[in-house]
């Protein structure tokens, strides 16, 4: 198993690439609404913190019975990071 500082350092990476490319969308799309920019900025910033939240503390996974299934839970949400950056550019 990957290492907790390595999880951490995944998600960083993956939600700041995330925020840059919002960023560049919205220079490159002005039209764009404010309110739907910042609605996606949030929901990236809300996520990153949540999952560093999780990682740095498995106990609170009542629903998974091991540390190991806890991570690999925190791993297949990450693809929500990538979820919000699909409907943004969607719509």
């Amino acid at each position: 198993m990957a290492s907790i500082k390595k999880l951490k350092k995944d998600i960083n990476y993956l939600s700041y690439e995330l925020l840059t490319e919002a960023f560049a969308y919205r220079y490159f799309h002005p039209e764009m609404k404010d309110k739907r920019f910042y609605d996606i900025i949030s929901r990236i910033v809300l996520l990153r913190n949540e999952l560093i939240s999780r990682v740095n503390h498995p106990e609170m996974a009542s629903e998974v019975d091991d540390v190991r299934g806890h991570f690999n839970q925190v791993r297949q949400d990450m693809t929500k990071l990538v979820d919000v950056m699909n409907d943004f550019s969607i719509g």
